[in-house]
Order: C-alpha cells, then sequence, then structure tokens
C-alpha cells in the first residue's frame, strides 16, 4: 500500500501541478503565441506523467505498448515543441534572428522517425542488423535517450547564440534568458544523471521517472522567468490594470497600422469592442483625408477626425507614441474624445461672434475682421447699408415685425452677397459688407446694385408698399482709409451721401463728401 501511495504522489501530484501551470500560463496572456506554446508544453509534460503512472498498472509487454501509444509520440512533440519554443524565446532580445523555423523541421522529422523506429519493435525489427537485438523496454529507452540529447543539445545551442545579444540587451529582458539558460541546464542535467543511473544498474521505472522529473524542472524555471520577470508579456502586460481602467480610449497597432489590442473605453469611440476590433486597420476608423505617421515618428500629438462604426464623425486628440514590444516595432494610441468639447466650443464663438436676432456676425467679429484685413496689405472694399425709415415699421407694426423683418432683410443680404464676401449686422438697422481682395471700384458697385435689387426690387425681401429702403455707402482700403475708424468713416460719409440723393441707392467715397455726413 505505501508503494502505491509514493508511486501515485510521484506521478499524480506533478502531473496536476503542470496541469495548473499549463491553465495558468495560458489565461496569464492567451493573445501571446509564446504563451499558448508554454500551455502546450506544460500539457504534454502533464501527459507524460500519467501515462508513466498508467503503465505502472499494467504487466511489462502491456505496459510497454501503452508507453508507445501515450508516451512516445507525446515525447517526441514535446521535444520539437521545446527546440521551437527555445528558439522563439532567443529572439525576444530584438537583434538575434534565431534560425529559421523550417531548420526545426528538418532536425525533427528524421529525429521523429529514429525514435519511433527503434521505440517500436514491429518496426526496428527489420532493421535488427543496424539495431541490435533490442527488447522492447530497451528500444523505449534508446529512442527517449536520442530524443533527449537532440532536444537539449539543440536548445543549448540555441540558447549560447541569443545570449550574445541578450546579455547586453535591458534587464528584464537578460533576466528572462538567464531563467531559460537555467530551465536547460536542470533538465539536461537530470536527463543526464538518469541516463547514467540507468547504465549503473538503477530500475527502468526510477530512471524513467528521473526523466520525467528532467521537464518538470524546466516547466518550472520557464514559469518563473514568465511570472516573475516579465517573460512574453504583451506591452502593456505590466500595465494592465491602467491599461483596462484608463479613461481614454487605448489601441496597440504594429508597425503596419493593423489593431493588436484595444481597451474597454474604445467600445464608446469607435462603437466596436476590443475583440471585434483586433486584426482590423485603424485606418477604416480615419475620417477622409486623415492619417496617423507611422513611420517612426517617435512619440507626438495631434488631433485628427475619426468615424465610429456607425459613419459618426468625432475629433480625437491622438498621443502617438513608438515602442518595442515582441522584437518589433509597434506603435501605442492613446485616444480623447474631443467632440463635446470642439462643439461647445463652437457654440461659445458662435454666440461671442454673431448676432443673437439675425445669425450674421455682429460688431465684434466685424471689427476683427476688418483690422485683419488692413493689416495684412491687401486691397479691398467695405459697403455700409443703413434702413430708411425702419423706425415706421416697429412704431407701426410693433417690435416684433421689425425683428422678422430684419431676418428677411439679413436673409436676403447673405444670398445677394459674393461667396467671398462676409455679411455683418453692426447693431440696430445698421448693416456692413466685406468684400476682400476687390482692387478697384466696379465690383463692389456692382455688389451695391444687386443688393438694393434683392432688397426693395421686384419681389425683394421689402414690399413696394413699405417706407423702408436702402442706403448704401462703398469706401474702398487702403486708398479711402487704411484703419478701421477712417474706414468706417469713409463708407459712413458715402452712405449719407446716398440719403442726400434721394435714399435706396449707392454711392462710392469721394473726397468732396467729407464734411457732409450726419
Amino acid at each position: 500500500m505505501g508503494g502505491f501511495l509514493t508511486n501515485l504522489a510521484l506521478h499524480v501530484i506533478p502531473g496536476a501541478m503542470l496541469g495548473w501551470l499549463s491553465v495558468e500560463v495560458f489565461l496569464r496572456n492567451p493573445l501571446h503565441r509564446l504563451n499558448r506554446l508554454a500551455s502546450i508544453l506544460f500539457a504534454l509534460m502533464a501527459l507524460q506523467f500519467g501515462a508513466s503512472f498508467l503503465a505502472s498498472f499494467f504487466p511489462d509487454t502491456d505496459a510497454a505498448k501503452l508507453v508507445n501509444g501515450l508516451l512516445i509520440v507525446p515525447t517526441c512533440v514535446l521535444g520539437f515543441l521545446i527546440m521551437l519554443f527555445v528558439r522563439q524565446l532567443s529572439g525576444q532580445a530584438g537583434k538575434f534572428k534565431p534560425p529559421a523555423s523550417y531548420l526545426d523541421i528538418a532536425l525533427a522529422v528524421p529525429l521523429v522517425f529514429i525514435v519511433l523506429v527503434i521505440s517500436q519493435p514491429s518496426v526496428y525489427g527489420a532493421y535488427a542488423e543496424y539495431t541490435g537485438d533490442l527488447d522492447q523496454g530497451e528500444g523505449v529507452r534508446a529512442g527517449s535517450v536520442i530524443l533527449a540529447t537532440t532536444v537539449w543539445l539543440y536548445v543549448s545551442a540555441v540558447w549560447l547564440i541569443g545570449w550574445k545579444t541578450a546579455r547586453l540587451a535591458a534587464g528584464s529582458i537578460r533576466s528572462q534568458h538567464v531563467q531559460a539558460g537555467f530551465a536547460i541546464l536542470a533538465g539536461a542535467v537530470v536527463t543526464a544523471a538518469a541516463v547514467l543511473a540507468r547504465l549503473n544498474g538503477m530500475p527502468a521505472e526510477c530512471a524513467h521517472l528521473m526523466g520525467l522529473f528532467a521537464v518538470l524542472l524546466f516547466a518550472f524555471f520557464i514559469r518563473r522567468a514568465i511570472l516573475h520577470y516579465g517573460l512574453m508579456p504583451s506591452v502593456l502586460e505590466k500595465y494592465r490594470v491602467l491599461f483596462e481602467l484608463s479613461p481614454f480610449g487605448v489601441l496597440l497597432l504594429d508597425a503596419k497600422g493593423s489593431i493588436r489590442e484595444a481597451n474597454p473605453v474604445v467600445k464608446l469611440l469607435l462603437g466596436l469592442p476590443p475583440a471585434e476590433l483586433i486584426g482590423k486597420p485603424v485606418s477604416m476608423f480615419l475620417d477622409k483625408g486623415e492619417r496617423l505617421p507611422l513611420d517612426g515618428i517617435g512619440s507626438m500629438m495631434m488631433e485628427i477626425g475619426m468615424v465610429d462604426i456607425s459613419g459618426e464623425s468625432k475629433r480625437m486628440t491622438v498621443h502617438l507614441s513608438e515602442v518595442t514590444a515582441e522584437s518589433e516595432r509597434m506603435y501605442c494610441v492613446v485616444l480623447q474624445d474631443e467632440t463635446g468639447r470642439k462643439k461647445a466650443e463652437e457654440e461659445i464663438w458662435y454666440l461671442a461672434y454673431h448676432d443673437a436676432l439675425t445669425g450674421v456676425g455682429n460688431r465684434l467679429y466685424f471689427q476683427e475682421t476688418i483690422s485683419s484685413f488692413l493689416q495684412n496689405g491687401s486691397e479691398g472694399a467695405l459697403l455700409l447699408l443703413d434702413l430708411d425709415r425702419f423706425k415706421a415699421v416697429n412704431d407701426r407694426h410693433g417690435h416684433q415685425a421689425g425683428d422678422n423683418l430684419l431676418c428677411e432683410i439679413a436673409a436676403k443680404l447673405r444670398e445677394c452677397t459674393p461667396n467671398s464676401g462676409m455679411l455683418f449686422r453692426l447693431g440696430g438697422d445698421e448693416f456692413a459688407i466685406v468684400l476682400p481682395d476687390v482692387g478697384d471700384a466696379w465690383e463692389p458697385a456692382s455688389t451695391a446694385q444687386h443688393l438694393l435689387d434683392g432688397l426693395t426690387g421686384h419681389r425683394g425681401a421689402i414690399s413696394s408698399d413699405s417706407p423702408v429702403t436702402v442706403s448704401i455707402g462703398i469706401a474702398l482700403w487702403p486708398a479711402h482709409g487704411n484703419d478701421t475708424t477712417s474706414l468706417l468713416h469713409a463708407a459712413d460719409t458715402a452712405m449719407y451721401k446716398s440719403k442726400d440723393l434721394g435714399r435706396n441707392r449707392y454711392s462710392l467715397y469721394a473726397s468732396e463728401y467729407a464734411g457732409t455726413s450726419a
């Protein structure tokens, strides 16, 4: 009974621990290829302990068959995966380019063939002159020794090549590589000890169990590297909590601009959950004409337009940083939705620079605009419009009717103003139109006539039975004034000249009009 419990403990407990390691490593970062590979390695190691325990219940002949079926083939696969794992692990250092995967295959295929031939009596019997008179158990042991020797020699060589770069790399990379070296050393030493012990007369079952504990030591050193030295995390693994709970959207892009990771906030910004974003190009969420400069920029902040999955446009502040992860260049993109702030700013700006009644530019906007044009040395024209006898509308029909008429006049003025012109209400019944890039009086005069026709002509905004008419004064800059005050005075003078000449007309400022304005 005691022997059975000991046997149970030596097989089941390590197998259960390896199963737990397999799940733990996979759940730590299931998206990383090395985490997935390590999880498979640990699962195969657990299978080896289970198969060895089952074999102990059967007679020698049946046990050998069971070992052949449940242990030899998984052991061959495990050996190949260990070589692949160490090769990819050595590439974590950055500059070191591990041997191509086809070299692994070139080693593994004949290796598996040799092991299977030696370990299977029905096969190696046909090659007795090369293999000698091996019995069932000796064939299995010989195949296992060949497999183990090849695996540990290969991974040791790959580790040494990778160490040339890893020893000069960052501390975390160097620590990772050291832990991998301990794993290889422990596995190789215990395997060699098992082989020597068997040659010196140790029972086959004990030597085989020592070989199993060699892979167990290998697994625990690899697990230590994963959990304690940051081996194989994604670039944001160490900051996973901050990544997940960040109030901003965070994307991790590869060098081609494809999304590798996304945090939950991105769903609020782009309309898709993180799992559905992975693999999609970030360009599909950029507004027309926008781009992210993924060309070795280091770090920068910019504002761009993006669209969510429903096509709604949004303004985003983007913090773009170049990072190195998994030996490749990647980009961390932090997104902050500025749509609400932009709308609020636009509303504040609109209220500050536009007339509340008519919606056209107000006096403040006019003053800043005309000052800007005067300072840049351009030429242009200012049209000042005043509604004659507008007070009579308010007195006869009330202020509401007057406001309605002002809105209709503003709409007609906006319609008749050239595309390059700008319309303003200066207050009361006075409007102004700024025409930039005008070099002579012909164009502003034509515009003034067009305005008169639109306001008081046939089907104009002002009905024919209304006492209201329009007087327009035109001043050119810099000819009639090179500052706001003098230019306004010239346009006002020309406007009053129109009133003196009978109203409902326009006048271009002339120097002889000076002193005639009311």
